[in-house]
């Protein structure tokens, strides 16, 4: 184009005497912004100077010589590509080509366009074909934009290394409960080499745009991971299992109008729901990697749910069944009302219900939830409601909430009459934050028929306790931006003395074990982590967690104790990769009760793992 050239033409040049002519532009207009925008981009290769760090007043003129060479650029976008010939021997590589530019580069142009118009036609620029050209562009990268954006994929990749070893000749576990160098031989029970394995986890995540507004997301699981730490009871021999492709999520998300209560947003297919701890949310059965996935919360159910939001008021109504993940992956995932009989608990097969979140004064919410859950048709059925609340007024915070199970006639009938009475929980706790110093302190009760698939108490080995209450407490202080402390304690007792505690694993969340009546005096536990970060890209930890089982038959009878030491190292390589390495010392001193029943002996072991994060 022949303005094109007349504007290189005056670009080399400079014509810098022509500078004293113009008026110089305030240093607060925007076309300075507007411009290191574009430079930015590298839409524009430098002002005439060749430099701009806002150091001076800039003159229309040179503004003018800006947007000339940015109208250099958009015309190269205009003019595009030519038609493909046939392919000859690869050439040298050549310089690059220009940028791409966003619609909202194309307004900014045109604002300089408008602003500049006189200087530009002083430059020899036809400014009204260029607008015209501008605008065509503009409507052009939207569309190529709007067409790109229809499917978005991202994925991550996770690889866990893990090594055990075993210190005595009987069993000994970790503290998910997994058997430590299980199988090994006299020779082999120190090396970590020898009973190692290593895993692997990638997912696949894809958005389509299905319309305005509405979407498809897909999440693809690829690998043998899930096998390994969603399998109930599951050890390092699962280390051989062929890997899965499971499609762990896939649902449509869309928003429907739903008279009279107007616009909902909904999602149908295969998707992740939690609720709160007491009612429902997914127990993490792998302390030592921190999978997204199983760290979340989320269950994975097969169903629907719509949220609609009126005002203050959020209602989201489900109806789910649980979801068959593939091989040896569907254990743990499926939600267990966690009475003790034999075995495991009962597996939930499907549930239906809603949640209600209200705003309330204090920056607070109210919650309100209610669901039923279907069992095998001989079982019959439960209903899970539960009221939550939270408030925060200056430093303070309160949150606190009560959930229970109502099982039907049916289900009393088969499993107990007990299942009718003692069958609730609540818990409540104050917090307090300043600066770099926060604490909290609270109270829980469990009561021994509380059935609900929660995730409300984590002590040693242990997780969701029934028939016990006490007092819980918290405490973190940053000492610098690099040096901080967390620590936490409980102090738990039977509730109801004519009933025994009941006690379970993360990795075998439907089985127990129950401690008789009158056998456990007190359960206390705490748990502290000193993190220091050495550069900003890597970081150590030193952890230590200790529960003490106190037994109620004298008080000169020993105490069972577990004790796990944690060294942990991370780096991070860039935003989208990491690493992380801990070593964890495992020492178990069985007393004059064993809480989980699968013991006979004193034990020492320890735990060795890896894990590399990557992102896309």
């Amino acid at each position: 184009m022949r303005s094109a050239i007349l504007i290189l033409l005056l670009l080399i040049l400079g014509l810098p005497a022509f500078g004293q002519e113009f008026p110089d532009v305030p240093l607060d207009h925007w076309a300075y912004q507007a411009v290191q925008e574009l430079l930015n981009a590298g839409i524009i290769q430098g002002y005439p100077d060749g430099t701009f760090g806002g150091k001076r007043a800039m003159t229309r003129y040179e503004f003018a010589e800006a947007t000339a060479k940015a109208i250099l650029t958009v015309e190269m976008q205009i003019k595009g590509a030519g038609t493909p010939g046939n392919a000859g021997p690869e050439g040298p590589t050549g310089p690059a080509g220009p940028p791409g530019i966003k619609p909202e580069q194309l307004v900014t142009i045109e604002r300089l366009l408008n602003e500049f118009k006189d200087e530009l036609a002083g430059l020899g620029v036809d400014v009204e074909a260029v607008r015209r050209d501008v605008v065509a562009l503009c409507d052009r990268v939207t569309s190529v934009e709007n067409e790109v954006g229809r499917v978005k994929v991202t994925g991550t990749g996770d690889e866990y290394g893990r090594g055990e070893v075993r210190n005595t000749s009987g069993a000994a576990f970790d503290i998910d409960s997994r058997s430590l160098a299980q199988g090994s031989s006299p020779a082999d029970m120190d090396n970590p080499l020898a009973n190692s394995a290593v895993f692997n986890d990638f997912d696949l995540n894809v958005k389509g745009r299905v319309s305005e507004g509405s979407s498809m997301n897909a999440t693809l699981t690829a690998g043998n991971y899930l096998n390994y730490a969603l399998a109930r009871g599951g050890s390092l021999t699962l280390r051989d299992n062929i890997p899965d492709f499971v499609f762990y999520k896939l649902y449509y998300n869309g928003v429907v109008r739903v008279w009279p209560a107007g616009a909902a947003e909904l999602i149908a297919g295969r998707f992740a729901l939690q609720l709160t701890p007491l009612t429902l949310s997914f127990v993490n059965p792998d302390s030592y990697n921190l999978n997204p996935k199983l760290a979340s919360g989320d269950y994975v159910f097969d169903g629907g749910l719509a949220t609609f939001n009126m005002g203050g008021l959020s209602l989201t109504a489900f109806a789910s069944k649980s979801a068959a993940l593939g091989s040896g992956v569907d254990n743990l995932m499926r939600p267990n009302l966690l009475y003790y009989s034999g075995t495991v608990g009962i597996e939930v097969e499907q549930l239906a219900g809603a949640r209600a979140v209200l705003g309330t004064p204090l920056s607070g919410n109210l919650g309100l939830t209610y669901y039923q859950v279907g069992l095998a048709p001989s079982v019959g059925r439960a209903s899970i409601y539960g009221a939550d609340v939270n408030a925060q007024f200056s430093n303070v915070g309160f949150a606190a909430e009560y959930a229970k199970t109502n099982p039907n006639d049916q289900m009393k009938k088969v499993v107990t009459s007990a299942l009718g009475s003692d069958n609730y929980a609540w818990n409540a706790k104050l917090s307090y934050a300043a600066g770099r110093f926060a604490v909290g302190a609270g109270y829980i009760l469990v009561k021994p028929f509380y059935l609900a698939p929660g995730d409300w108490i984590r002590t040693g080995r242990a997780v969701n306790l029934q028939n016990v209450k006490g007092a819980q407490a918290n405490v973190s202080y940053s000492f610098t931006s690099r040096l901080s402390l967390n620590a936490q304690g409980s102090f738990l007792e039977p509730d109801v003395s004519g009933v025994g505690v009941t006690a379970r694993t993360s990795n075998a969340q439907g089985q127990a074990v129950a401690i008789g009546p009158g056998v456990l005096d007190t359960l206390t536990s705490w748990k502290a982590e000193l993190k220091y970060g050495l550069t900003a890209a890597n970081s150590v930890n030193i952890g230590w967690e200790e529960a003490t089982w106190k037994p109620a038959s004298s008080s000169a009878a020993p105490n069972t104790k577990e004790r796990y030491i944690t060294i942990g190292l991370g780096h991070t390589f860039s935003p989208s990769s990491s690493m992380k390495l801990l070593y964890q010392i495992v020492d178990f001193k069985l007393g004059a009760l064993d809480p989980y029943g699968l013991t006979q002996t004193d034990y020492r072991g320890g735990v060795a793992a890896a894990e590399f994060l990557l992102k896309y």
